[in-house]
């Protein structure tokens, strides 16, 4: 395969590693788009638990307790990964992860909610991990030019692997149900079957292109992996004054993701109880959604090429909070689309593009241990808005209040993110942090 472009550190990279890379979105989505969002959660609902307020609260604990999981141990694992030169063994680790315990989710029937959490908890910890680990191979096959169109390009590929992991579903779809016949539950519990094996076919591309550049490091006499990995993070710590536009960028990201991760954790939930929308809408909603989302992604990477990855933010921030205000007023099925609409653009943008503005703030020797820093960011405050949902909507027996609520973590994110300066931040990166002996 021929060479496309060069990396910062002059290393070739070819169209067929950018595709191993973009692979692991395509496989990851269809895990997010069908388990986190669009069927697995109204089937948690109706079918497992059968009690719509109570259903919002222990999918959102679900939520809360598998991103903290990843907050803590994704910093130290990453400066293990870089250390042992190992990023790669932690991505498979988490990839079997994601297909043994949402292939899991078959054993989960009417009134098994407590293994549906356990299993759904797990499943999830090795989704949002593997995440971090995927995200810190962007330095190494990026450059300043071109990270937004290459971190788009993955998104956008995810978005349209989760429309067509939907459309695999389809035939099982229309048995989520309240009630459901034997018949119905039969069909009902293959969802996760389908996801996992879907997963498991479009991850391979990941592992037999995708090159490890990671370099592994001597051990210093009595050290093994995991104190090193400690006095890593310590030295990173300790030299954060140097990245402080990186950690200003984490904080921003850390407000407004919690938004991000709410409204796709309840957004089938919210069209199902508030706007009255059967399983084969949502489907379609949701089939609606990945489309434009797949296309903001792409369009938005190009465009924080040409006008900045700051600026890009800004603006799919301001499409979310249009967003949940529209969601708020809306009362029929077709007004809904238009959040739909929305949430498809922004979800589309936000995330890629911080991505992208990250991999130019991160030294490439330190990647996955800065993404790991992601991790935490994504994940540390990720546990607040499901609950705040959850409990909302639980405690005033509607779920409108409780979407606009969400709104907030989109406004303040915006105002951390106005502190950053994308200049210095990206003339940092090219310090790494070494661990000391």
């Amino acid at each position: 395969m021929a060479t496309i472009l060069q990396n910062d550190a002059g290393s070739p990279v070819t169209k067929k590693e950018i595709l191993g890379w973009c692979m692991y979105d395509v496989a990851d989505s269809a895990f997010t788009t069908v388990i986190v969002t669009a069927l697995y959660a109204p089937y948690f609902s109706k079918i497992v638990v059968g009690d719509p307020q109570r259903a919002d609260f222990l999918w959102g604990i679900a939520a809360s307790v598998s991103e903290l999981v990843v907050a803590i141990l994704a910093p130290i694992l990453g400066a293990i990964a870089d250390f042992s030169g190992s990023r790669k063994k932690f991505l498979a680790a988490c990839a079997v992860t994601i297909v043994f315990f949402t292939a899991s989710l078959y054993f989960v029937g009417p009134g098994m909610t407590t293994l549906g959490l356990v299993l759904y908890i797990l499943a999830n910890i090795g989704f949002a991990g593997g995440g971090v680990f995927i995200d810190s191979f962007l330095p190494g096959i990026s450059n300043d030019s071109n990270a937004g169109k290459i971190s788009g390009l993955k998104w956008g590929m995810g978005y349209a692997s989760g429309l067509v992991a939907l459309l695999c579903c389809i035939p099982l779809a229309d048995s989520v149900v309240e009630n459901p016949t034997p018949h119905q539950l039969s069909l009902a519990r293959l969802i996760p079957v389908v996801v996992a094996v879907y997963y498991a076919v479009m991850v391979i591309p990941t592992f037999l292109f995708l090159r490890d550049r990671s370099v592994k490091q001597q051990l210093p006499p009595g050290d093994n992996y995991f104190t090193v990995g400690f006095r890593q993070l310590k030295q990173t710590l300790k030299h954060i004054r140097r990245y402080r536009e990186l950690f200003k960028l984490l904080i921003a990201f850390l407000v407004y993701n919690d938004g991000i991760v709410t409204v796709i954790y309840f957004a089938a939930l919210y069209a199902a109880v508030t706007i009255g929308f059967t399983t084969g809408d949502i489907l379609i909603l949701f089939v609606a959604m990945n489309v434009v989302a797949a296309a903001g992604a792409f369009s938005f990477g190009w465009v924080a090429d040409h006008i900045g990855q700051k600026r890009t933010i800004f603006i799919s921030l301001t499409i979310w909070i249009a967003a949940v205000v529209v969601a708020y007023f809306s009362y029929s099925k077709g007004s809904f689309y238009v959040v739909a609409t929305l949430a498809g653009i922004g979800m589309g943008s936000a995330q890629s593009v911080t991505r992208s503005l990250l991999a130019l703030f991160t030294p490439k020797e330190n990647a996955a241990e800065f993404f790991g820093f992601l991790g935490i960011a994504g994940k540390a405050l990720a546990f607040l808005g499901p609950i705040v949902f959850g409990t909302v909507s639980r405690t005033t027996g509607s779920q409108r209040p409780a979407i606009l609520s969400v709104g907030a973590f989109f406004v303040v994110g915006m105002i951390l993110l106005s502190f950053v300066d994308e200049k210095r931040g990206k003339e940092a990166s090219r310090i790494p942090v070494q661990a000391e002996a």
